[in-house]
């Protein structure tokens, strides 16, 4: 692939900006041969879990304790390979994929489980990606004292490995400009925003909540794109990934244009599978090659970084939009009138 489109993410040069975000299709070598051959710049792979690592780390010594203390189920190994597996998989890529592979880890408690970012690191990984959950804090602990406490977690990763480290955050912080400085004072070179949650639900039936997990839904890149704007306003330096909803190289390209380095994308290729990664970087070859830069770097390079330090901007950017118009757009598909019976005729 030609270096015009060529990026920098976590100190690491991709061939292209689009990456291919954490999912199972990235433990496939041959899925993955197929995404690098369609312009993918870099692969995420499906996040090791905390709690298969405590119990791969418990199961010696107490394997009934291991089952019943760690939260381990057995389709978690399904779902991302298991705990010995993933780092041969690492290996693996390493040898035949030719672009970076980024390891993932997802959790949201310290401990000695943590030390498997070292091994990720033996195994080849050319970086780690935490996906950082907050977890359930006790209902009067302050918002100032959890996040204090997943900095120190990304703190201690930091501390064993030397490869960069990538911290996946949710949207809910209230400053988050705050919350990514104390990550990249306790060694994070990255952020991506923003983790998939899940959707919660109520059974009305057995009267209890559920979660089911969704693919992200298109036209879903304001929040991705606000929160882009707010990290690299107050920091020029941090790597940023935008995640969760790109699904168009005009994503991509609003994206960095907001300020990220790359653009992951998950949902758009279970939908349309590799096919979508190559539409992605070719559209932004178009782009580039009717601006006025020659190369994607100048392009992000020229990008101008808003001021959103100032309340009355702000508040004119939510308030004037509010006021200004009689109508607002719609973005629920309309319902057609027309019906049909069972043989197609329309019917009223």
């Amino acid at each position: 692939m030609s270096g015009e489109l060529a990026v920098d993410y976590l100190g690491l040069e991709l061939a292209s900006p689009i990456v291919v975000g954490a999912c199972p299709l990235t433990k496939e070598p041959e899925t993955v041969r197929q995404l690098v051959g369609a312009g993918a710049g870099a692969i995420v792979l499906p996040s090791m879990l905390q709690e298969q690592i405590v119990h791969h780390q418990m199961k010696q010594d107490d394997p009934l304790g291991a089952i019943a203390n760690s939260g381990y189920q057995p389709q978690q190994d399904r779902y991302n390979g298991g705990v010995e597996a993933y780092l041969q998989t690492i290996q693996l890529l390493k040898d035949t994929a030719g672009v970076p592979i980024i390891a993932s880890m997802n959790g949201s408690s310290p401990g000695d489980w943590l030390s498997y970012a070292g091994d990720l690191q033996s195994a080849g990984a050319d970086a780690l990606e935490f996906n950082l959950q907050a977890g359930v804090p006790q209902g009067r602990e302050p918002a100032g004292a959890i996040e204090a406490r997943l900095a120190d977690m990304i703190r201690d990763v930091c501390e064993r490995v030397s490869i960069p480290v990538a911290v996946k955050i949710s949207q809910r912080y209230t400053n988050l400009a705050s919350m990514t400085g104390q990550l990249t004072q306790a060694g994070a070179k990255g952020i991506v925003l923003f983790t998939h949650l899940p959707q919660w639900d109520v059974c009305t039936d057995r009267q209890h909540w559920t979660i089911r997990w969704e693919l992200s839904p298109a036209d879903s890149m304001g929040g991705i794109l606000e929160g882009i704007v707010r990290v690299r306003a107050g920091d020029e330096n941090v790597s940023i990934a935008a995640s969760g909803g790109v699904a168009t190289s005009e994503d991509a390209i609003k994206a960095m244009i907001a300020g990220a380095n790359v653009a992951m994308v998950t949902s758009a290729v279970y939908r349309e599978g590799p096919d979508v990664v190559r539409n992605m970087v070719d559209g932004i070859a178009r782009h580039i090659q009717i601006s006025p830069h020659t190369t994607l770097r100048e392009f992000q390079a020229a990008m101008p970084r808003a001021d959103v330090g100032s309340e009355r901007t702000m508040r004119l950017e939510y308030v004037d939009p509010l006021t200004r118009g009689d109508s607002y757009f719609d973005p629920t598909p309309a319902v057609p009138q027309q019906t049909g019976d069972s043989y197609g005729h329309r019917t009223q």
